[in-house]
């Protein structure tokens, strides 16, 4: 393959990865034409880089994680105390509500799939390494269940993703208002 068509090649990927995102978020039925037409690519293009709908969920889905990880990369080196990393959390991830918003409807479009499951799995940890340490460090309120802890970021990314839509808030605005949610709610100061 040349230059050109590799480059090519990868910014039709990227435009269905795009259309498949905003497509299937509004309209877990959309099909692969319609996905196609969205993202101004033919079906073949379409077909010969995903053969089926699953595949393309597939790789919506892992691109979605890994642009989360990728984005929150640097809260490891930044926070200064677990809290801290939740408030970094909400900010450098709140503007990708539309990844978050496809990953918590990834089960109605596909099937349990190894590769979505291990990077989930990862994040998930990570996610509980932090809670932990928190309470560890007095920072969140032992009695709290992590997994609650766990599904209360959950929610307010979901809540932040309806305020932007809904009342046109923008990402930093509502990290904010999610940051604030969530320390007055589990925080022991």
């Amino acid at each position: 393959m040349t230059p050109q068509l590799d480059a090519r090649a990868r910014r039709s990927q990227r435009a269905l990865l795009k259309a498949g995102l905003e497509l299937l978020n509004t309209n877990p039925e959309a099909t692969l034409s319609d996905i196609a037409i969205h993202a101004g690519v033919g079906r073949t293009t379409l077909y010969r880089q995903y053969e089926t709908r699953e595949k393309l969920i597939t790789a919506i889905a892992i691109d979605c994680l890994e642009t989360i990880d990728e984005v929150t990369a640097p809260i490891e080196k930044q926070a200064k105390s677990a809290l801290d990393a939740i408030r970094l959390l909400f900010e450098l991830a709140m503007p990708l509500t539309q990844e978050f918003q496809f990953l918590m409807n990834l089960d109605q479009l596909v099937e349990d799939n190894p590769e979505i499951i291990e990077i989930n799995e990862k994040q998930k940890k990570e996610m509980i390494e932090v809670i932990e340490y928190g309470k560890k460090k007095g920072e969140i309120n032992k009695s709290l269940p992590t997994t609650w802890v766990i599904n209360l970021i959950e929610g307010l990314f979901y809540i932040g993703w309806l305020q932007q839509k809904q009342e046109n808030f923008s990402p930093q605005e509502v990290a904010k208002l999610a940051f604030t949610s969530f320390s007055k709610g589990v925080s022991t100061h």
